[in-house]
């Protein structure tokens, strides 16, 4: 929303979906892990089953390596088992 000008800030965007705008930056700071690894992670858990990735889980992993984000997703798939 915010790249395609609907609204102009992270301010504003947290205003609209009534969040807080640290938790806009929260879950906006997930699109800085290597997309290779988001796209790994998206095919890990399916969203109607209890257990699933949170965002609290990948926050220690923004701005980590590739390498560190790597290891971040096979300790993942040992904890869901996949």
């Amino acid at each position: 929303m915010i790249n395609s000008g609907e609204v102009k800030s992270q301010s504003e965007l947290a205003k609209l979906k009534g969040i807080s705008k640290a938790r806009v930056t929260q879950i906006l700071n997930i699109l800085k892990l290597n997309p290779s690894i988001v796209q790994e992670l998206e095919k890990l858990v399916d969203p109607l089953k209890a257990r699933t990735i949170t965002e609290r889980m990948l926050r220690p992993y923004i701005g980590k390596s590739s390498k560190e984000q790597l290891e971040l997703l096979n300790i993942l798939k040992t904890l869901f088992k996949l």
